[in-house]
């Protein structure tokens, strides 16, 4: 150990070799030099993207300073078998400046947003000849960027995927203690097959993220055992009628939450589950009828009760008028019409004659003739006294 001493002070001994180190860095303080500090920026390694579509190049960054007037942003670009880039696109003071001579001639738009650290840019229609390597330079003085951002791009053959369409209630009320059936039902242009496969999950009220609780497939059911619902998930769908349903017994307030309903029927995959919001209420509160729905119903139900009245009152009215009534052509009253007596013998008759009473003056059968209302006759023959 060796102290030196100059001037009687105490100090330590500086290796040799570190000495012009240590005074350029106390040159730069005494002079007052500005620290440069680097900016770090993000990007995929790889970004597979099918051609004919549009291609958004991700690109974020982080700096120490504020954002100002003089950041700027360059995209430069090597395709495939090059040895140097192409700078195809700059951004700076809230302008973009994309180049006119390179293969992505007006297809270039910037998507990113400085104040968000977000220097995207688009590529619209992708083509096979834009694979390549992709470079993001950001500059945003003091700060500089060490390293740019880089990413592969990989443009594949676009292949038509269709989608599955899953239906399900946006929210669904049910009585605590009761059974609570979460229905889903799907649409897929493809035959439902072995491969087809039903998964339910559940995001409680107040989580971040979703719990997966049910999984169906090849007609058998997987419940989660670890999960909330533990023996009390049963699977209520059928596949072939495209029923994606599943019932949840004995449920509790603390099932509250959202249910999501995710079928796959490959080749179609489902582009958005469906989703449900699970409301459990006290018992016997379920939310009534609105209002307007209840004077709608009772509305409807006027409305058809008049217009049974109106066709009952008409097929009476057209059935009285179809009646037909009979009367007498005389003006005398008639008693019920007698039965024509068969014809009798001369004997006969005069038996009858001298049967009568001597009270009656006399007797006459004659026919006669009935006309009802229509003007049809009946004959018949009348028993008259004088």
């Amino acid at each position: 150990m060796a102290a030196a001493a100059a001037g009687g002070g105490a100090g330590w001994r500086v290796a040799p070799g570190r000495a012009p180190a240590l005074m350029l860095a106390a040159a730069a303080a005494a002079l007052g030099f500005l620290r440069i500090s680097a900016l770090d920026v993000k990007t995929p390694e790889e970004l597979f993207v099918e051609n004919g579509t549009e291609a958004r190049l991700p690109c974020t960054f982080s700096s120490s300073e504020v954002i100002s007037s003089l950041a700027s942003i360059s995209w430069s670009f090597q395709p495939e078998g090059a040895t140097t880039p192409i700078s195809f696109f700059y951004y700076s003071q809230g302008n973009a400046f994309p180049t006119k001579d390179t293969p992505l001639k007006n297809r270039i738009s910037w998507t990113g947003d400085l104040n968000k650290k977000d220097a995207s840019v688009s590529i619209a229609n992708v083509q096979f000849r834009d694979n390549g390597t992709y470079f993001c330079d950001v500059k945003n003085p003091p700060d500089i960027v060490v390293k740019p951002g880089e990413m592969r791009l990989r443009v594949v053959q676009r292949v038509i995927v269709s989608a599955v369409d899953v239906k399900t209630p946006e929210e669904l009320f049910v009585e605590n203690g009761t059974e609570a059936r979460l229905p889903c039902t799907f649409s897929s242009s493809e035959v439902i097959s072995c491969a087809t496969s039903v998964s339910w999950s559940v995001q409680p009220e107040g989580a971040t993220t979703p719990i997966s609780f049910f999984y169906y497939s090849q007609g058998n059911a997987f419940p989660g055992k670890e999960a909330p619902f533990k023996n009390r998930i049963s699977w209520a769908g059928d596949l072939n009628k495209k029923d994606a349903s599943v019932t949840i017994a004995n449920v509790q307030f603390r099932d509250n939450g959202t249910y999501f309903c995710d079928v796959k029927n490959p080749p179609d995959i489902v582009v958005k589950p469906g989703e449900i919001r699970l409301r459990v209420v006290q018992r016997d509160n379920l939310p009534a009828f609105p209002t307007g729905m209840v004077v709608a119903i009772a509305i409807g139900v006027t409305l058809v009760v008049l217009l049974l009245v109106a066709v009952i009152v008409c097929v009476v009215r057209k059935k009285n008028s179809k009646k037909h009534y009979s009367g007498c052509s005389t003006s005398e009253s008639l008693m019920s019409p007698v039965k024509q007596a068969p014809r009798k013998s001369p004997s006969d008759t005069e038996g009858l004659v001298n049967h009568v009473p001597t009270r009656l003056h006399q007797v006459n059968f004659s026919t006669f003739q009935c006309r009802d209302l229509a003007g049809r006759g009946r004959g018949g023959s009348m028993l008259w006294r004088g």
